[in-house]
């Protein structure tokens, strides 16, 4: 299945990452902290993300941290999610 960026848009775990990306470069571990969930489940999600062409790795030592590779990504992702919390309410 095409990972494309409307599916990726309609994930809540995966736009909460977008929104904590949209802060800071994060590596996996803190995005488990921030997300609640297994490490597996985060790398899974990472994966479309990049696969879509929202995020970007760089190594830097033992870590992997994860950056959104446009600003607006994270301007989108923020909106999205007030919007649905504004609108869930």
């Amino acid at each position: 299945m095409e990972t494309t960026v409307i599916n990726v848009f309609s994930s809540p775990v995966r736009l909460k990452l977008l929104c904590c990306l949209s802060r800071n470069k994060r590596n996996v571990s803190e995005l488990v902290k921030f997300c609640g969930l297994e490490q597996s489940a985060v790398s899974q999600h990472l994966s479309k993300l990049k696969k879509a062409g929202l995020i970007r790795n760089e190594r830097d030592g033992k870590y992997i941290y994860y950056s959104l590779t446009k600003a607006e990504t994270g301007k989108i992702a923020n909106m999205l999610n007030n919007y649905c919390e504004e609108v869930s309410k």
